[in-house]
């Protein structure tokens, strides 16, 4: 039985990232959906506007852990080792894309879902808005030139947002539209990158450190193991292409090696 807190919406979504999860984006039916979550197929449409806005909906509950994972590495800046912050947000990056793959992969082939999505998909149509990527306090914007190290006796202002007359966050110079539930993991790139200019900014990440590539690296190494694991399988990809299976082993040999050089 649902617990008395949980609300129909929320019954219907997490019936919807069930069923997603078990037979495919492509396969899963409103129908199942509905079974599912105890309800009749009509009650759907009460709470989301179409099946498309429903599989939305359900795609960013479950990119939900990638933002957790993201704030937590945001907030680990001067704390513990970059390596070991690093490799934790590593592991849980393959779990994710492991679980997102086979979610978003027919996704991305249609192209009347990609310009919804663009268009502001689900937040078009009431649902609460994608946050913006989270910044350490002191951090250059994502996007903006690396600069050098602030003045002694300077302070970042409360909200850790980037001073007036910073580079806008593009980093083309142009403005930056709202974000959507297709910018979504855009934001969670520059939000690494955030994190990764901190760092550098501290001391602990090298000056001549790239952090846009090296968090494309990094982010772009956590799906290309799930990717390969989903495809061939966890033997094949251990006895092939020499990745270990396990996501936290294959996480701290990812860090080392795109750290290689970058670390103070």
């Amino acid at each position: 039985m649902a617990p008395a807190t949980e609300t129909m919406k929320d019954r219907i979504l997490a019936a919807a990232i069930q069923v997603i999860r078990g037979r495919g984006i492509v396969a899963a039916t409103t129908k199942e959906i509905a079974r599912t979550a105890g309800v009749s197929e009509g009650s759907l449409y009460n709470h989301f506007d179409n099946k498309t806005a429903l599989f939305a909906a359900a795609l960013g509950e479950v990119a939900g852990t990638a933002r957790a994972a993201m704030m937590e590495v945001v907030g680990s800046a001067g704390q513990n080792t970059v390596e070991a912050n690093l490799t934790r947000l590593a592991a849980r990056m393959v779990e994710f894309y492991g679980e997102l793959l086979p979610m978003t992969g027919p996704v991305l082939a249609d192209p009347d879902l990609i310009a919804w999505l663009r268009a502001g998909g689900p937040q078009a149509q009431g649902a609460p808005p994608v946050p913006a990527p989270p910044t350490v306090p002191g951090a250059p914007p994502a996007g903006t030139a690396p600069t050098a190290a602030p003045a002694a006796g300077t302070a970042p202002s409360a909200s850790g947002s980037a001073t007036p007359g910073a580079a806008p966050a593009s980093g083309g110079g142009g403005q930056v539209a709202p974000p959507t539930a297709a910018t979504g993991p855009v934001l969670g790139h520059a939000a690494l990158i955030s994190y990764l200019k901190a760092e550098q900014t501290g001391g602990r990440l090298a000056a001549e450190a790239e952090p846009a590539f090296i968090a494309a690296a990094l982010l772009g190494g956590c799906q290309q193991h799930a990717f390969l694991t989903r495809l061939a399988g966890p033997e094949t990809v251990a006895a092939m292409a020499r990745l270990p299976e396990d996501p936290e082993e294959f996480a701290a040999g990812l860090v080392r090696a795109i750290l290689a050089g970058n670390v103070q």
